[in-house]
Parts: structure tokens; C-alpha cells; sequence
């Protein structure tokens, strides 16, 4: 979890909104790197959170289009947190699509939130939530089943707890650095900045034999990669995994585009209202107007009689 605040003298590029998967040649070690500038940003912007819920939400943010870039479907991963009452954030989502849209939110009780940042400046995610549960939830579509897989939360950063759910649901070795920051330039000023990290094993076979050893060096120059590094605008992802695996060299694929995108929209509710059938929403009006309010976005939105 990255809590420090860089200085550069370049704007943040709107090209490095991308998520990449990449193989380490000869070895049997895949993995995906994220780096977002203005997605992430745009995302946390709809809202005024704390700088503490903010960077625990881009953590979600970034961790679930890493994992939804992996899927080979169409459709969408949902990281979800709930909490617990020893912590002050009682909920946090990031919706995020296979096509790179991203969207989130999340709930917490401000007097918590002060007496926990009295007591940690810079609290973990454990912290944050009290513990409780986290999920990963794929959805393939409304003609679809859902699946999700839980894992509880420990350790100090959301990483931790999606490391344990792929060990536990998936039974992939999994390692996962996630930073999220704020990035200052002259030109822009603070903005949120979020990176991610995934390596996996491949299992052995009789064409590579044991992977074990192979598996334990990667994991050591994982290890070896910072925050700072991870955020820096100046570094693009070709530079970042050629210092960690430059003895063996790393074939990167064509880059997805991430942004955020909320699919909120006004005949989306109206769709919705309308299966309620009048007499339902009659009792839904409060001075002759249905008000709705959109979470992830913050959109407003106001529905009269004659909408309907």
C-alpha cells in the first residue's frame, strides 16, 4: 500500500491506462501488470473520501481489472469487502469489466474512520475493515450463473487477501503487489495513481518438468519492486519488467484500455421504476419526484409522473 506523494515535472500521460499481460521467456511464469493514471483517478473523483478510503478503494480498483483482464469471456469481476464493526469501512466494491471499464465505491462511518486514524496514521486494510469477508465475483451475464469465491481478510493491503483466495479457490500460486498514491505535477497538481502486479506459476508437466525452483526465483525479484516504482509516471511498463526480469527477458502483449465508466443512465432507472407498476411508485414520491442517486458514480437523477 503506497502512502507516500511524488513530485515529477511531466504531466501524467493518458496512454498508461493499460493492463498488459506478459510471459517470462523460458520460464514457466506468466503474469499481467496494470498501470492507471487518469482511470483511477476519474473514478475516485465522483466522491469526497478520505485519503485513507480512497487508496484502499483504488487497491480494489486496480486489483480487480488486473484479474477481470484474465477472464475470456465477456462480462465483469467484482471485488467486494464487507467489514466488520471493529473497522470503519463497512463496505467497498470495484466493478470492473473485461472490456477495461472500472467503477467503485465504498461505505464508511467517519467517527470510526477518526478513531482509527488517531490511532494509525497510515492504517492497513485489516484495519480499515476490522476484518470481515472478501470476495471475488465473476459474472458472465443475466443467462449466466454467477461464481464467487470468498476468502477473509487479513494482512495489511488487499493483495494479501487476493494471494489467499487464489490459494484457497483458484490453487494457483499467486503473488500480487498493488500501490496506489498520489502523484503532484505543476501542471495537475495531486492525483490519484494506481499500479498492480500479478505473477502465477504454471504448473509442471512432463514438457517442462518441475517448476518449483523456477517459481521461487521470480518470486524474489517480485519482492524486489517498490511503491515508488510502481507509481512512477516517468516508467512504462516495458522499463519496469525489464528491471525485475531482465536475465530472462519478458514477451508483453498488446495492452487493454482501462477508464472509468459508471452504466448508470437515466432509461436504465426508468426500466427499472416502470417494473415496480404505478401504485408501488406512488409510494416512492416525496414532494411529486422519485429522487435516485447513482453510488459508484454520484449521478443525481429526478423521475416525475410524466416519465412514466
Amino acid at each position: 500500500m503506497a502512502v507516500m506523494t511524488n513530485t515529477h515535472s511531466t504531466p501524467l500521460r493518458a496512454d498508461d491506462n493499460i493492463v498488459s499481460a506478459f510471459q517470462i521467456d523460458g520460464q514457466p511464469i506468466r503474469g499481467r501488470i496494470l498501470r492507471a493514471g487518469g482511470a483511477i483517478d476519474a473514478a475516485l473523483a465522483g466522491h469526497n473520501y478520505p485519503e485513507s478510503v480512497a487508496r484502499l478503494l483504488g487497491e480494489a480498483m486496480c486489483l480487480g481489472a488486473v484479474v477481470a483482464s484474465a477472464l475470456k469471456f465477456d462480462g465483469r469481476l467484482l471485488v467486494q469487502c464487507h467489514g466488520t464493526n471493529k473497522g470503519a469501512v463497512s463496505m467497498l466494491i470495484a466493478d470492473c469489466g473485461t472490456n477495461g471499464d472500472l467503477r467503485a465505491y465504498a461505505r464508511f462511518d467517519d467517527d470510526a474512520l477518526a478513531r482509527i486514524l488517531a490511532e494509525h496514521s497510515h492504517p492497513t486494510a485489516h484495519q480499515l475493515l476490522g476484518g470481515g469477508t472478501f470476495a471475488m465475483t465473476i459474472d458472465q451475464g443475466p443467462d449466466m450463473d454467477r461464481y464467487q469465491g470468498l476468502a477473509a481478510i487479513e494482512g495489511d493491503n488487499l493483495s494479501a487477501c487476493a494471494e489467499h483466495y487464489f490459494a484457497q479457490s483458484e490453487q494457483v500460486p499467486t503473488r500480487i503487489k498493488l500501490s496506489v498514491g498520489q502523484v503532484v505535477t505543476p501542471e495537475e497538481g495531486a492525483k490519484w495513481r494506481g499500479a498492480a502486479l500479478m505473477i502465477q506459476q504454471v504448473a509442471g508437466d512432463a514438457a517442462r518438468g518441475e517448476t518449483g525452483e523456477a517459481w521461487e526465483t521470480a518470486q524474489a525479484l517480485f519482492g524486489t519492486v517498490g511503491d515508488a516504482e510502481m507509481l512512477d509516471p516517468d516508467v512504462d511498463v516495458q522499463t519496469l519488467l525489464y528491471r525485475l526480469f531482465h536475465e530472462d527477458g519478458v514477451r508483453v502483449t498488446e495492452p487493454t484500455t482501462i477508464r472509468a465508466h459508471c452504466s448508470c443512465s437515466r432509461k436504465r432507472l426508468i426500466t427499472t421504476l416502470t417494473s415496480f407498476g404505478e401504485a408501488e411508485r406512488k409510494t416512492m414520491y416525496e414532494d411529486g419526484v422519485i429522487s435516485a442517486n447513482c453510488d459508484f458514480c454520484g449521478s443525481q437523477y429526478a423521475f416525475t409522473p410524466d416519465d412514466f
